[in-house]
Parts: structure tokens; C-alpha cells; sequence
């Protein structure tokens, strides 16, 4: 098999813990502006939105309300980035593949000033673990649409899928992986099920991001 060039890898529960409080701060945000305006949506259902873009998430559930739900939605999320962490071994498993000759990047579904504050936050940028980000926002499409890691594969010049790991902790982002053609790793450090995710069909569903390594280094990826 080909070796890896270029990871991917989803922030909110795949490499940032985004508990607030003992809840997701995504899913807190949505229900708190949904709630605020009067909208129901089954926290269920929100949970199945995580890792599509936000406003589109908003705008199909938030009808005549989406614009003043997203405003809520996104003060919120902006007072509570300080707060989120990075999840146990993702720094490390940056730095391995970094080490490696693998570029590293990564993708979100929050709005664009939201992600930058977290990698901003987290020190990645400084800390040169990463070599980029990327949000849905910037390419104007949500997973399980790839346009994210087509984008980074545009601009690393990376041109064969299957040299491509896009790691994530939601069906979404797996299937993201699969329209893409890479290599595609489901985590269990967020809110979606080990049934949910393999449903998706990723290539291999792991513990969290720190297996990696060690994973593609026993597939000879690396």
C-alpha cells in the first residue's frame, strides 16, 4: 500500500475535547439557541449533525429563525472556546507524523474565526504540530461533502487518495473520508457509538487519536 502524505484530522472530539461542563459544547450551543427561539429539535437529532457546518445545520432545522438561532449559536461558541482542550495524544501523534514527512491539517465544521481561536488556543500553529486548517466554511461545503480534504490536497500537492488519512469521531466525517477515497479512521472520543461509526464503513474504528501511529505504522502506511 501506498505510504501516507497527508493526514487530516477533524478538531471537535476527534483531537479537541469539546466538553463544557460535562456536555459537548457544540451540541449545548445548538440546544440552548434552538431553545432560546423556541425551536425543538431532539437532542438525537443534533448529535447526528455533528461534524456538518453549522450554519447549514441551523438553517435546515432553525426555519424562519435560522439567522437569529446562528447569531445565539455563535456568541456562544466564541465565550466557551478557552475552555475546550486537546484530547490526550493528538499533539504526539501530530508530531509523529510530522517527523515522518506527513503533512498534517486540521478540519472543522465551526465557523472559520471559531476554529483559528481553538488552534490559536490549543498552541498548535505556534508549537508547529500542524502544517494548516481548514473549515467547511472556507470551501462552502459540509461534510459528508470532501471539499475539505480535496482542498488540502490541492494545496500540498498531494494527488492519490489512498496517500490521504482523514481521521474522525462522526459518520459524517467517515463519509467524508470515503468520498474522498482515503484512508478513513473513526475515533471513539466523541458522542456517536462504535455501531454508528462502523455503520459508516471506515476503514478501521479506533480508541482515539493516539492509536494512529501505531495503526498505520502496522499497515506499513508509513
Amino acid at each position: 500500500m501506498a505510504r501516507v502524505r497527508l493526514a487530516v484530522f477533524d478538531m471537535a472530539g476527534t483531537t479537541v475535547d469539546d466538553l463544557v461542563d460535562g456536555v459537548p459544547l457544540v451540541l449545548k450551543c445548538y440546544d440552548d439557541a434552538f431553545r432560546a427561539h423556541g425551536v425543538s429539535v431532539p437532542m438525537e437529532v443534533l448529535n447526528e449533525q455533528r461534524g456538518r457546518d453549522k450554519w447549514t445545520v441551523i438553517r435546515e432545522l432553525g426555519g424562519t429563525k435560522a439567522e437569529l438561532i446562528y447569531a445565539q449559536f455563535l456568541g456562544a461558541l466564541r465565550e466557551n472556546t478557552g475552555r475546550v482542550k486537546e484530547i490526550r495524544g493528538a499533539s504526539e501523534t501530530f508530531r509523529f507524523l510530522k517527523d515522518r514527512g506527513v503533512k498534517v491539517v486540521a478540519s472543522s465544521g465551526f465557523p472559520a474565526e471559531v476554529a483559528e481561536a481553538i488552534v490559536h488556543g490549543l498552541g498548535w500553529d505556534r508549537k508547529d504540530l500542524i502544517d494548516s486548517w481548514v473549515c467547511s466554511e472556507q470551501v462552502g461545503a459540509s461534510r459528508p461533502d470532501p471539499a475539505m480534504i480535496l482542498y488540502a490536497m490541492r494545496k500540498y500537492g498531494v494527488e492519490e487518495p489512498r496517500t490521504v488519512v482523514k481521521v474522525d469521531d462522526t459518520a459524517n466525517g467517515i463519509e467524508e473520508g470515503l468520498n474522498a477515497g482515503a484512508v478513513t479512521v473513526g475515533v471513539l472520543t466523541g458522542t456517536q457509538s462504535v455501531q454508528r461509526l462502523e455503520a459508516a464503513c471506515p476503514d478501521v474504528v479506533l480508541g482515539s487519536v493516539g492509536e494512529l501511529p501505531g495503526y498505520l505504522q502496522g499497515r506499513g502506511l508509513l
